[in-house]
């Protein structure tokens, strides 16, 4: 019989804007990390968008725009103008996370051209 893993699953739901905000979800604490296994997006801006999920390592929303689009970037999703969006596209696996940010990091995130609810489902380990 296979081993269990209590994965301890955690969901966030937020309005972001186009100023960057970190969630509020409190730093990655010692010795773990964030696993994100999903991300649902509706926009509502009512034209083409982008949302920016970056990490960051103070507790307020520092990050710029160009550093959201290089080292600091975890994922960018392109919104097509009305809808929701999710990723993965299926049922998510805690054991395939999307992607991580390491231990003491927070998460950011920012839109280019209005706004758009996000729901995140993540774990930390």
């Amino acid at each position: 019989m296979g081993q269990v893993k209590n994965y301890d699953i955690k969901t966030m739901s937020k309005l972001i804007g186009t100023a960057i905000v970190t969630l509020g979800l409190g730093a990655v604490p010692t010795g773990m990390k964030r696993y994100v296994t999903l991300v649902r997006v509706n926009n509502v801006a009512g034209q083409a968008n982008r949302l920016y999920i970056a990490s960051s390592p103070t507790g307020s929303a520092t990050t710029t725009t160009s550093a959201l689009c290089s080292t600091a970037q975890k994922y960018s999703v392109l919104l097509p103008a009305d809808g929701v969006d999710q990723f993965p596209n299926s049922v998510p696996d805690p054991d395939r996370p999307l992607f991580s940010f390491a231990a003491g990091s927070y998460v950011n995130m920012k839109t280019i051209k209005g706004n758009a609810t996000v729901f995140m489902q993540y774990y930390d380990m």
